[in-house]
């Protein structure tokens, strides 16, 4: 499985993130707003080809991978929290 993030471009190499507002390295949009795709074998048959218009934050990406693979990503280790993760 593969998974391919697209990050804002860095003004100092004239990249242009317009419409959205700031550069890679900035917390506005433009530096923290990303495209990505993951593709292999793992995802299920109702899931391939489709588009999730929906936000998911970069803690998002361990329960996701998580469950594809068949694994519980709970520690469940006593002193250790629980994971801030939802499977998308």
């Amino acid at each position: 499985m593969s998974v391919v993030c697209i990050v804002g471009g860095p003004s100092y190499w004239g990249a242009n993130n317009y419409p959205l507002r700031g550069t890679k390295g900035s917390d506005f949009q433009g530096g923290v707003r990303v495209a990505a795709f993951v593709s292999g074998g793992l995802l299920p048959t109702a899931v391939r080809g489709s588009i999730l218009q929906e936000n998911i934050h970069v803690t998002d990406w361990y329960a996701t991978f998580c469950s594809l693979a068949g694994v519980d990503p709970a520690d469940n280790v006593a002193g250790v929290p629980g994971i801030d993760a939802i499977d998308m």
